[in-house]
């Protein structure tokens, strides 16, 4: 911090300290972790050699392994993609696409736990553009081809024409000649357009990466005007729907017969509850997974994954046969496993009468993340297998039940300590925000001023007068601040100064 920043007065405080009452103690819960504590991850739900992967890949990153396990299912899901689906009965399909959401401070680990995983993506996509020189020379070599036979051809053209006979039909081939295209598992950054002619030149399917995924959400409906275009994309995504947007400036229309995106991301606690739980419930939040552990303090590893083999695990789900491309290839459920599916959405269902709100709509999604989890786990589990061995043709239970433990035990209470956060009034999230920026000052201020704390471009984001005043008359409430106003240089209107409990810092764990 500069030397003009580290100044009060710069911050928008002063530094009096009024005469008042004594202060009370003040309510430090404002500043702690939701009162629903984070569950560990279940045992036994992932394979046995994933599981040692994401407790040894943790370890390297020093970050929880719940982060690197539910990156790493988002990831799989991508890789197996458009090439398999989950179906207990024919009315009724999955795709194994997951989004997930890795919440966290910015020193939880989030994104180191995120990069082990991408890592794997990259060396993957790499290995599947390794003739991606030998296809851009025979590329080139097509299109002289046919640049060649379309010049022979207006030649016979022209005698056809000229003995007054009808013209020959052209020679089949690509007049475009267009280059080749990168092999995609992956995208950093993409407009729902650039997103769709992705998706139409990969049919298997994709994942949507973004180490703070506050930007993505915050940008949709950027480049649309504000139409709406970007959510109803991603909800699509989701499905593995038919997508075949018709507009007037698309010269190439597109046409994605099973449009297919999972998205895997990480985001602060605040911008939870401000970008993804805000507005009206439009469905996007219900589909996502929530990870948000309790930090790990900083450690020196002990030891180190083995990225090898679990790159060649993920390799053998990239070489899943695909023999009717673009249509999905349906892995039913074993009887048994159908059976425990339906106990599950009676259990859901039971749920469902003591929830409302966003937390109700994410419910009802949970049956099918339970098929999409079963699938992925039921695969992931093969590529443990020695090789030659044949591929599963059913779910079976083992891994429904899997599926169902991790979102009972693991991705269930996960969303009550999420959509709990977001539950919580306007003006108490915006007292807790202001509450949390006070603390991370290097000096607690004696007075802050309302206007200034919101044209602050470092401040604790409330931007509104009405908020900033709610937030405030809520840390009043927990004696953290008093009203203190004051007239600049005795006259005037009153500012909207506000004093701070002196006992905050001595207060503090």
């Amino acid at each position: 911090m500069n030397e003009m920043m580290s100044k009060p007065e710069a911050l928008g405080f002063t530094e009096h300290q009024p005469a008042g009452e004594v202060w009370a103690a003040p309510d430090l819960s404002l500043i702690r972790q939701e009162a629903v504590s984070a569950p560990p991850l279940p045992a036994g739900v992932l394979p046995v050699r994933w599981a040692e992967w994401v407790k040894d890949a943790a370890e390297g990153a020093g970050a929880p392994p719940a982060f690197i396990a539910c990156a790493m299912l988002s990831a799989a899901g991508a890789v197996i993609g458009n090439s398999r689906w989950a179906s207990p009965w024919p009315s009724w399909r999955e795709p194994p696409a997951l989004n997930v959401a890795l919440i966290g401070k910015p020193s939880s680990g989030k994104s180191p736990a995120l990069d082990q995983v991408v890592a794997l993506l990259t060396r993957l996509e790499a290995d599947l553009n390794e003739d991606f020189q030998d296809r851009r020379q025979e590329a080139v070599r097509t299109g002289k081809e046919y640049a060649e036979k379309m010049r022979l051809y207006d030649q016979e053209v022209k005698e056809a024409v000229s003995r007054g006979t009808p013209p020959p039909f052209p020679p089949l081939g690509d007049d475009a000649a267009k280059p080749p295209q990168r092999r995609r598992i992956y995208s950093t950054e993409s407009t729902t357009e650039k997103a769709a002619r992705l998706a139409e030149a990969n049919p298997r399917g994709l994942l949507l990466q973004r180490d703070e995924m506050a930007g993505w959400i915050a940008s949709m409906d950027r480049y649309s005007g504000g139409a709406g275009g970007d959510r109803p994309f991603w909800l699509q995504a989701y499905g593995g729907r038919p997508w075949a947007p018709d507009r007037i400036k698309d010269e190439n229309p597109i046409f994605v017969s099973h449009l297919l995106w999972s998205v895997l991301g990480t985001i602060q606690p605040d911008r939870v509850s401000t970008l993804m739980m805000a507005g009206d419930d439009d469905g996007l939040t219900a589909r996502f997974l929530y990870c948000w552990p309790e930090p790990l303090p900083p450690r020196r590893p002990a030891r180190h994954a083995d990225n090898e083999a679990a790159f060649h695990r993920l390799a053998r789900l990239r070489a899943l046969a695909w023999d009717d491309a673009p249509e999905p290839k349906v892995m039913p459920l074993t009887e048994r496993a159908v059976d425990a599916l339906q106990e599950w959405r009676l259990q859901v269902a039971e749920m469902e009468d003591s929830i409302a709100g966003l937390m109700l709509s994410w419910l009802g999604k949970l049956p099918g993340m339970a098929l999409r989890l079963a699938l992925i786990l039921e695969l992931l589990a093969w590529s443990e297998a020695e090789g030659g061995t044949a591929e599963p043709e059913a779910i079976s239970e083992r891994s429904l039940v899997a599926a169902v433990t991790f979102l009972e035990g693991f991705a269930l209470p996960m969303a009550r300590r999420t959509f709990g956060a977001a539950a919580l009034p306007e003006a108490e999230r915006d007292a807790r925000r202001l509450a949390r920026w006070l603390v991370r000052q290097p000096t607690m201020p004696e007075i802050v001023n309302a206007k200034e704390l919101r044209r602050m471009a470092q401040g604790p984001a409330i931007p509104d007068a009405e908020r900033m005043e709610a937030a405030l008359r809520e840390l009043e409430a927990a004696q953290w601040v008093r009203e203190a106003p004051s007239r600049a240089g005795g006259k005037g209107r009153q500012r909207k100064d506000w004093a701070v409990n002196p006992g905050i810092r001595d207060a503090l764990p």
